[in-house]
């Protein structure tokens, strides 16, 4: 389910939110309500979009592109982020707590200093990502790839199953 259309204006790229809380743009003001119900937007991108601090609690994200956003401290916690596209994206400080990572794509990421605990991240990419300062503690990942990741290379607290760590070790073989 897409929740947000990329839009071009006078050279700025912001994403319209489709019956989110009200919220009509992405300026670093706007948050998506909790308990707001939204409606699916088709075709939807946020690539290179500014939505420092953004509150994205409890959403279902599945699918949405990302790429090269910067999400400066949003708040992803309880999301569904199946498949959702973060390559080259800006994370930092996010809070991905009890998230939903399934196939999704962190590669060349930023998410330096990123609350990445009790996430379920399964068969996601994290390839060359930042993760200076990320906390893992209480995720669960398996099938996930940090092939030269850096910052955090044991993926300190997290349980790793089938995993590849940074330094391209396969952890958890046989769980």
């Amino acid at each position: 389910m897409r929740l947000l259309k990329r839009t071009a204006l006078a050279g700025l790229v912001f994403c319209a939110l489709a019956g989110c809380g009200g919220a009509s743009t992405s300026s670093t003001q706007d948050t998506i309500a909790p308990d707001a119900q939204c409606e699916a937007v088709a075709d939807a991108s946020c690539q290179g979009a500014d939505l420092e601090g953004a509150n994205f609690s409890g959403k279902d994200l599945s699918g949405i592109d990302f790429r090269r956003a910067h999400l400066v401290g949003a708040n992803f916690s309880k999301a569904n982020l199946t498949q959702a596209n973060f390559y080259g994206a800006d994370v930092s400080g996010a809070n991905f707590a009890d998230a939903i990572l399934v196939r999704a794509t962190f590669d060349g990421a930023k998410l330096t200093g990123a609350d990445v605990q009790n996430t379920r991240i399964t068969g996601a990419s994290f390839k060359k990502a930042d993760l200076v300062g990320a906390q893992f503690g209480g995720a669960f990942a398996t099938d996930a790839n940090f092939s030269g990741a850096t910052g955090n290379d044991e993926l300190t607290g997290a349980f790793l199953c089938k995993t590849t760590k940074p330094n391209g070790e396969v952890a958890g073989g046989s769980c």
